[in-house]
């Protein structure tokens, strides 16, 4: 015989309704956790960013009188930085991907995603900075670059010359 609402004894009813409500505050901890961490994402990325803009002015406006990278070191831990920051941006949107799956419902997702969204478009923004800024740093230095007076004579010359590099 199936239980009607009058026969379920009411500490079972408490019960579920106690797991109910720590499941709705869970879900909306983890809801808040979301938003706040992509948001302090998306902060992190904005002020780096700023930050690189502005060097990235002072650069362009002629205010270093001296090479900046001329070993390449920098150049090259640019392109590790760039690379890890494309890492990021692509587990944002595996991140962001999740959100349309089954364990989220509701008006909560469009925050999350809203939230993930925001990060993804500051860390895209973050990385074309640093893509400029390691061009404009090459650019800077190539032209500061005493030209050689070499010749060669021939292709051959030419090619062992650029070996030695």
């Amino acid at each position: 015989m199936p239980e009607t609402p009058h026969s379920i004894p009411p500490d079972i009813i408490y019960q579920k309704v106690v797991a109910d409500s720590q499941f709705s505050l869970h879900y909306l901890r983890l809801v808040d956790a979301v938003v706040d961490g992509a948001t302090n994402l998306r902060n992190n990325a904005e002020t780096s960013e700023s930050a690189i803009m502005q060097v990235l002015a002072v650069l362009q406006n002629g205010g270093f009188e001296k090479p900046l990278d001329p070993t390449g070191a920098l150049a090259s831990l640019a392109v590790s930085a760039e690379a890890v920051v494309k890492e990021a941006i692509s587990a944002l949107r595996e991140h962001d991907d999740a959100l349309e799956g089954p364990a989220f419902s509701g008006e909560h997702v469009e925050a999350m995603s809203d939230s993930s969204q925001g990060a993804i478009h500051a860390f895209e923004r973050l990385h074309d900075a640093m893509v400029d800024l390691r061009w404009a740093i090459v650019e800077h230095d190539a032209d500061l670059e005493e030209p050689e007076d070499k010749v060669f004579e021939t292709v051959e010359e030419l090619v062992a010359d650029l070996k030695n590099l």
